[in-house]
């Protein structure tokens, strides 16, 4: 996130549909970057115009391409196919956000893990349907859950197995599942073995797969510590090493989407975003110090990989009961700035009217 030219937020404008935020995710956490800190031009010469500036807006739409006898060509910037990159930064924050929600509900969570047999990969592979199985895989499973009575909160990250792949010469996919699997602690499971077995033959099946036996493709078992504890190695240990496999004869192999969720949770966890107003968060940046040491928020400088990023902060709200002192002080600092700019207008009509 962007705060304008000195910290501070772009002006409003004729036909901005709301003012420009921020996002609060659920571990009440926002991360920006100040645009005081985005690289300076150092070339020679004048400093080039930018071709498309980012405050650049479509107020009125134009003719459509067939009115102009055009031809509809394909979007060169987009991808021919998702996924050679490994998991997205996007994704990865999305998960996140999801498993900060499910934490709350530990008990009642089941961890799942699919390795399919090397005869599923082989055809897979063969057949380029290893989309299909995903999208199945996540569609089947919220089936039975809501069929089983159960809010169907699924999230599932794919992952490159590193010892399997080195050993068999090509990638080799398997996933892992988290979603609720009981009602309440006193309620017994609501799927059984068999039925998420059913749930891997359904998705290949739907891949034009052969099913095989299944009693080792899934394994599934209880959270009983941090969810996100579980997932997190799986987020960064296979989910970016597959450049070596890209243009290979296994490339199909490779993940077009490394996670995935459910309309249901990503409903829930967007209803856990708040919006942030920009001169808030602003003002924050600007009274920081003082902030962190009276102890009502804390500041960090994430360490980035690309050396030409600027500067970007992440902010930790601590708790509600914080984050809503803090927008008080700054309402209260808000009207007493308004008020003196007042107060100072109203004095100089005064004297000059005398």
């Amino acid at each position: 996130m962007a705060l304008g030219p000195a910290l501070e937020p772009q002006e409003a404008q004729w036909g901005d549909p709301e003012v420009p935020t921020a996002y609060l995710c659920p571990r009440l956490r926002s991360t920006y970057s100040p645009r005081a800190t985005w690289a300076e031009w150092r070339g020679f010469g004048d400093r080039p115009e930018a071709k498309r500036p980012e405050w650049a807006r479509v107020w009125a739409p134009g003719p459509t391409a067939q009115e102009l006898g055009l031809s509809l060509a394909p979007n060169s910037e987009r991808p021919s196919r998702y996924g050679l990159s490994g998991m997205p930064g996007p994704g990865r924050k999305n998960v996140w956000r999801a498993l900060a929600l499910l934490e709350e509900m530990r008990p009642l969570l089941s961890f799942w893990t699919i390795s399919l047999p090397s005869e599923s990969l082989n055809d897979l592979a063969r057949l380029g349907t290893l989309p299909a199985f995903q999208d199945r895989l996540r569609r089947e499973l919220s089936r039975l859950l809501r069929g089983a009575g159960l809010p169907d909160l699924v999230v599932g990250v794919a992952e490159l197995q590193p010892k399997r792949s080195r050993a068999e010469g090509r990638p080799c996919p398997h996933w892992h599942v988290v979603f609720q699997g009981r009602r309440d602690r006193q309620s017994p499971w609501a799927l059984s073995r068999e039925q998420l077995d059913g749930v891997i033959a359904a998705a290949l099946a739907t891949a034009g797969v052969p099913v095989p036996d299944l009693r080792c493709a899934g394994n599934v078992q209880q959270v009983k510590k941090s969810v996100r504890a579980y997932l997190s190695k799986y987020m960064t240990k296979g989910s970016g090493d597959c450049a070596q496999w890209v243009g290979g004869d296994h490339e199909a192999l490779i993940p077009h989407q490394w996670w995935f969720w459910t309309k249901r949770l990503r409903a829930w966890v967007l209803e856990h975003v708040f919006p942030i107003a920009f001169q808030f968060l602003a003002w924050v940046h600007e009274h920081r110090e003082q902030l962190k040491a009276m102890g009502m928020a804390r500041f960090r400088v994430l360490e980035l990989s690309d050396p030409r990023a600027p500067t970007t902060y992440e902010v930790d709200w601590i708790d509600p009961v914080h984050l809503g002192q803090l927008i008080a002080i700054w309402q209260s600092d808000q009207w007493d700035a308004e008020w003196f700019r007042s107060a100072r207008r109203d004095g100089f009509v005064s004297v000059g009217s005398r």
